[in-house]
């Protein structure tokens, strides 16, 4: 998967997500699509992040953190995506 899919799919979700990326606040790592299930699986570097529900199609499913990593399971736009985010405090 492209950096810009990723951020495609995150934007309905995240308000801020062009300026949190051109600051330096959140990093592209991987991410992929299992065509099975349809999930996006992406994986980011960060040390900000926002996301809210805003859209009827969109809705935050459940947020797992644990020695500065954080997987947020969502639907953005509709679509199924398991984020997973490396926080750290320079990107």
């Amino acid at each position: 998967m492209k950096e810009e899919e990723c951020w495609a799919l995150l934007r309905p979700v995240c308000r801020e997500l062009d300026d949190l990326v051109k600051e330096g606040h959140l990093k592209f790592v991987s991410g992929q699509h299992c065509e099975k299930d349809g999930i996006y699986t992406l994986n980011l570097e960060g040390d900000h992040l926002h996301f809210a529900s805003r859209g009827i199609r969109d809705s935050i499913g459940d947020v797992m953190y644990d020695m500065n990593k954080i997987r947020i399971g969502l639907r953005s736009g509709g679509i199924p995506i398991n984020v997973f985010v490396n926080m750290t405090h320079n990107v």
